[in-house]
Order: structure tokens, then C-alpha cells, then sequence
């Protein structure tokens, strides 16, 4: 039996000037999975979903998060992992530094 992915979810200063935009980021590999992969990191694959995406790296280890920012967005994000299989929600940002960021300016069209 796999041990469930963790999910990681808190409030970072660094996307609001309220500082208390919602963040949620997962293991790169796990991320890649449900999006598929891409640029510099891995993160090209939710960047097109979400119009952006936040990169998390552990100097130390080279272990990469890749996250999402907004209630809405990181709502959509839960639920994309979580059909994926197995998801441990944990309330702290991951155990790396934020890297970098990108948005492409624009939202992606929603499709059904």
C-alpha cells in the first residue's frame, strides 16, 4: 500500500497585499502526474491549467514542490490530486523555499 501524497496548504504573504492569499503545493512528481510536465522545473503543465504556478525547491535535497495560488484555484488543485489517489492534507508550507513564480496574465479558458 502506497503512503498517501502530501498536500500542503497555508496562507503566504508573498501573492496579496492582504499577505493571506491561500497556497496549496504538492511533490513534483505527483503534480506531473495530474498535469503533465513541462518548462524550466516541470511547472508547464499547471502553469496552462491555472494561468500560473509557484516553484518550491529544497536546496539541500533538490526535492521540488510545484503549487498554486487563490482559494479557487488551490479548491481545483485539492481535488485533481485527490483523484489521483491518496492525498494527506498538511497546514504549513512545504519544506523548501520559494523559488519562483509565473503567471501567464490570463486565465485559461474553462472547459466542460
Amino acid at each position: 500500500m502506497e503512503a498517501a501524497s502530501p498536500l500542503y496548504i497555508y496562507r503566504d504573504p508573498h501573492f496579496a497585499p492582504a499577505g493571506d492569499t491561500v497556497v496549496a503545493a504538492a511533490p513534483l512528481d505527483i503534480v506531473v502526474d495530474a498535469y503533465g510536465g513541462g518548462g524550466l522545473v516541470g511547472e508547464a503543465g499547471l502553469s496552462a491549467a491555472f494561468g500560473g504556478a509557484i516553484v518550491f525547491k529544497d536546496d539541500l535535497t533538490g526535492a521540488c514542490f510545484l503549487g498554486v495560488w487563490g482559494k479557487r484555484n488551490a479548491a481545483r488543485f485539492k481535488a485533481a490530486l485527490e483523484a489521483q489517489g491518496d492525498v494527506e492534507i498538511i497546514d504549513g508550507a512545504p519544506p523548501a523555499r520559494l523559488q519562483h513564480f509565473s503567471k501567464t496574465g490570463k486565465r485559461p479558458k474553462h472547459t466542460r
